[in-house]
């Protein structure tokens, strides 16, 4: 069948720029679509790095066969891929991205699809150092993740191995479907009764990425409670006490009371309860008060509150 003949009604779209050379990274739920989406798209040569093989597991979301089991991801995607534009060139590489030498591998534009947070970084670092065309694609449960900065995290356990997500065929389309038209077209329309989207500097921000950052935040303070409260808070509840480094600690000098030890903590314990109280409502209501707190809740916003 005649090239020109298939891609007939896809050449009406102008500004629809095709890459001829693209690796994907990981060939499991998104990097298995990103992969065939090039192909279909138009894509000449491919790049497969993977190493794992394809389990039970996976056919939720992958357009795989059960006797495909046991074999390697790549192969049975290249398989795939090759029945429906047999003219793509495809290479493998029976590979993880374990250290900046293995990226090497790496030609055209690059899709990185793995599931591993070091194999991210490494091939983020490769593709800006040497001005690559860089996609991150991937999903997590239902939340997409297609960017082209550099992934971080801040969990201590998150560099280690692959992590297992909730995993749906949906998310990981979409996802796929994002990551490459960010690279071969600038400019979709999703209608309104796909739901509600957010996107990077829209004003829409998903309810559940808003309920995981309030809850994110609250428990933040709440490990970290002391250091939202000033030290001379709450040592008396009607006047002002002595300092708390003076002998005299507990005593008034406006109204001639001097408190017992038990006394003290007592409304030391109120007023910190009071002060986090306070503090949480403001985190709720977004009308923060104090300057450090609020700068502190906007930089972990902005890193995804995780």
């Amino acid at each position: 069948m005649p090239e020109q003949a298939i891609y007939e009604r896809q050449n009406l779209i102008s500004n629809l720029k095709i890459p001829e050379v693209a690796s994907v990274v990981g060939c499991g739920g998104t990097g298995f679509w990103t992969a065939l989406f090039l192909a279909m798209s138009g894509t000449e040569e491919l790049i497969l790095v993977d190493s794992d093989i394809v389990e039970v597991s996976n056919l939720n979301r992958l357009l795989l066969q059960e006797t495909c089991v046991g074999k390697k991801k790549s192969q049975s995607l290249k398989e795939l891929i090759l029945s429906v534009r047999k003219d793509v060139r495809i290479e493998i590489q029976d590979m993880r991205i374990d250290k900046p030498i293995d990226c090497q591998v790496l030609r055209g534009e690059v899709f990185c699809c793995t599931d591993n947070l070091k194999s991210q970084q490494i091939i983020c670092a490769f593709c800006k150092k040497n001005d690559i065309p860089y996609q991150r694609v991937g999903y997590d449960g239902t939340i997409l993740n297609v960017s082209k900065t550099f992934p971080l995290s801040f969990k201590e356990d998150a560099r280690d191995g692959y992590t297992v997500t909730p995993s749906w065929v949906i998310p990981a389309v979409f996802a796929s479907a994002a990551g490459v038209a960010s690279r071969t077209y600038k400019e979709l329309c999703l209608m309104d009764d796909l739901g509600k989207i957010h996107t990077q500097n829209s004003s829409h921000i998903c309810r559940k990425i808003l309920d995981d950052a309030k809850q994110e935040g609250e428990d933040c303070i709440l490990e970290n409670i002391y250091e939202h409260i000033p030290d001379s808070y709450g040592c008396c509840e009607d006047c002002d006490r002595i300092s708390p480094d003076d002998s005299d600690y507990g005593y008034c000098p406006d109204c001639q009371e001097h408190y017992s030890d038990d006394e003290i903590e007592d409304i030391k314990e109120k007023a910190k309860n009071e002060e986090y109280d306070r503090i949480i409502e403001e985190i709720e209501t977004d009308e923060i008060t104090d300057s450090k707190l609020r700068e502190a809740v906007k930089e972990w916003a902005e890193r995804g509150g995780k």
